[in-house]
């Protein structure tokens, strides 16, 4: 692509250090309530008389309240980093499977507290599950494609 001599040249659209580590931060908080809850509710044996583990719930209010900080951290980013990168076509492939993701992600969780139908609310379960630990390998996969393209460039 030629560029006018008397053009800009092109921002960069990598996320700054504090978005960045905000971005891992979220990651890391949906992922651990997130495995959290399963360890709970399909791993760890049940007191005497209780119906689940009494870390379930409150896996999931962790989870509840991270999901909100993580789409709130995605919004952060769409205008700075998500639209400018598409735009350019950089990293379309790992950044739109990220997206993607999220938007499963959100999708199934929805689903989770809004369905009515049991096999629905199982099958959004499982999705939500197998996305949400497929995202922060996701998430490395882009990373590492950017830090690549940044240490040879063209």
């Amino acid at each position: 692509m030629h560029e006018h001599p008397h053009s800009r040249p092109r921002k960069a659209v990598r996320p700054g250090r504090r978005q960045r580590h905000t971005v891992h931060l979220a990651t890391l908080l949906l992922l651990g309530s997130g495995v959290a809850w399963m360890l709970a509710h399909y791993l760890l044996p049940l007191p005497e008389d209780a119906a689940r583990h009494p870390l379930e719930p409150w896996a999931m209010r962790a989870h509840g309240a991270a999901a909100m900080f993580g789409l709130a951290v995605l919004g952060s980013i769409w205008t700075t980093h998500v639209q400018p990168a598409w735009q350019r076509g950089t990293h379309r492939l790992s950044g739109g499977g990220l997206f993607l993701l999220w938007g499963v992600l959100t999708l199934s969780g929805y689903g989770l507290y809004y369905l009515a139908d049991e096999s629905q609310r199982t099958t959004s379960s499982w999705v939500h599950m197998a996305c949400g630990l497929i995202l922060p390998f996701g998430l490395v996969v882009h990373i590492l494609q950017a830090i690549r393209a940044r240490r040879h460039p063209g």
